[in-house]
């Protein structure tokens, strides 16, 4: 009865400290992105990241964040996500008349502003998903995005 006790207790203490000691890494870091260039304040900024190519830049289903919020051309503005750590991209969209969509004109050339992290400005294209892509680390990160007009 006393082996039993004695074994017992000795099992209540290792699964006590088991999981009363800290995580070695953050299961969570933050993501802060500042946009910049917006021309006006008409309609909506449509932000998103992206952890893969798929849907990247602008498929609200297949992003792991998503918010818009009112468009404003002065002042800071800026996007937080807490994202676990990791290889992402992030896009905004300048929805002018908040469509919900990117407007194009003819030959498929942009009406409304968007830019993608690392800024990259490929000539007759949209921005790739590896033009655009950052790692997080577990301390976090903040890029800023400089909207683009056509």
């Amino acid at each position: 009865m006393m082996r039993r006790c004695l074994t017992l207790s000795i099992a209540c203490l290792v699964l006590l400290g088991a999981t009363t000691q800290p995580a070695s890494q953050p299961t969570r870091a933050t993501l802060t992105v500042e946009i910049v260039d917006v021309r006006n304040a008409k309609g909506d900024l449509i932000f998103g990241v992206f952890d893969q190519a798929d849907g990247f830049p602008n498929k609200q289903a297949k992003s792991v964040y998503w918010e818009v919020r009112p468009a404003k051309a002065k002042g800071k503005i800026v996007f937080t996500a807490n994202l676990p750590p990791g290889t992402y991209a992030a896009s905004v969209l300048h929805d002018e008349n908040r469509s919900g969509d990117m407007d194009k004109g003819l030959g498929g050339i942009p009406k409304e502003g968007y830019g993608v992290t690392n800024n990259p400005k490929p000539r007759f294209r949209a921005a790739r998903y590896d033009e655009a892509t950052f790692e997080l680390p577990p301390e976090g990160a903040s890029k800023k995005i400089s909207v683009q007009y056509f």
